[in-house]
């Protein structure tokens, strides 16, 4: 009896109870799509890093840092034999070196990577490479990123001075004939990197057999003289930002809770205030204190379990949609985010039921909140109106 007058006294209330189904839905549909979408820019970026240059993670001397690179040439080792004989598909020797071009008579620093050409761990725009044999001909030939390929003024076919420095201190220079201008998903390696063969890195560096570092698809164990890096170690930044992001949505969906839960408890304190002779009627004809109460508990959490169907009737659709689309981020081709393709949600249920529970939970407590001065009225005044002032 309590639930059905419960219902009609809600569904009585007309647009307000429209408008707190509303909100409460739109909030719920809201936060599935921040976490979801924070989900998806994780779950691509790392997938992107992975592919290209993470891998599974890197064996590399102890102390290597990459912003430091006056001290890559005191940082290429000769590759272990516990390495260097895996399959092509579960390894990729990287060497690492400083150089200088110019451009248009202009000095610009330039970091020369050479990999392996057999390697298919790492997924790179470097076919154009593939075709050139270990015998180095009149040109050296390279691929560009496209961003240093614009603040150098370079193109594909294009030739330019490269200078470096050997293993035993000898600066050497020889022209280089740009192939192929790429557009790396990976913003690391898209400015300031000269790809090259790695068996041409090596002839002119006079490294044969090293490398600066070896990235693998799993864990292979200890190896004696090398530090293995993780792949949390190696994208620590992206991780550090994106907990970041997650912090902040915290308040994002605090704002939206409280949006959704003071139209409802701006209702209930409406319901108590404007009905309290039919508060004085129940009372009168037998209800208690705590009954009543209960009633207009149910009311306001109608809105709440209303809004699971709004969203779901709303939400759906939407989501089907989002994901036939995507997000389009192609306009950030020139930053350092790691993701160039469009973006597409990823749901976790487990998230997705423990949100919507403590959504609909905050939403029922906020109906309760302020009906308990129904426990504490007097009838005979409840039913004069003047309970409540």
């Amino acid at each position: 009896m309590i639930i059905g007058m419960a219902w009609r006294n809600f569904y009585r209330q007309g647009i307000r109870a429209f408008l707190n189904v509303l909100v409460t839905g739109l909030t719920i549909i809201a936060v599935i799509f921040m976490l979801s979408l924070l989900n998806g820019f994780q779950a691509q970026a790392t997938r992107n890093l992975v592919s290209t240059d993470v891998a599974g993670g890197h064996y590399r001397l102890p102390g290597f840092d990459l912003l430091t690179p006056t001290e890559w040439e005191d940082f290429a080792f000769p590759v272990p034999a516990a390495l260097h004989g895996l399959a092509y598909s579960e390894k990729a020797e990287v060497l690492l070196q400083q150089g200088q071009i110019f451009p248009e008579r202009r000095l610009f620093p330039v970091q020369l990577r050479g990999l392996e050409m057999q390697q298919t761990l790492l997924h790179l725009p470097l076919e154009s490479l593939k075709s050139y044999g270990p015998e180095i001909g009149e040109a050296i030939p390279v691929v560009l990123g496209l961003k240093i390929s614009e603040k150098a003024h370079l193109k594909k076919g294009d030739s330019v001075v490269l200078r470096w420095r050997d293993r035993f201190g000898a600066v050497d220079a020889r022209d280089v004939v740009v192939l192929e201008v790429a557009d790396f998903i990976n913003p690391r390696l898209n400015d300031g990197i000269l790809w090259m063969r790695l068996d041409h890195l090596r002839a002119i560096t006079r490294r044969h057999g090293e490398a600066s570092w070896v990235a693998v698809q799993t864990y292979r164990g200890e190896v004696a003289g090398l530090k293995f890096y993780s792949p949390v170690m190696l994208m620590k930044d992206i991780l550090t930002l994106l907990k970041h992001d997650r912090r902040n949505s915290k308040i994002m969906w605090i704002i939206l809770m409280f949006l959704a839960g003071i139209g409802i408890f701006n209702t209930q304190i409406m319901n108590v205030f404007k009905r309290q002779k039919e508060i004085g009627t129940f009372m009168a004809l037998g209800m208690t204190a705590r009954q009543i109460a209960g009633m207009f508990t149910l009311e306001g959490s109608f809105a709440a379990l209303g809004a699971l169907g709004v969203a779901a009737a709303l939400g759906i659709p939407f989501f089907i949609w989002f994901q036939g689309v995507g997000l389009d981020l192609s306009h950030l081709s020139g930053t350092t985010i790691p993701v160039r393709e469009r973006l597409f949600l990823e749901f976790r249920p487990a998230e997705i039921v423990t949100s919507v529970t403590v959504i609909v939970a905050v939403m029922i407590t906020v109906a309760w909140l302020p009906v308990r001065k129904i426990l504490r009225l007097d009838p005979t005044l409840a039913l004069r109106g003047k309970a409540v002032t």
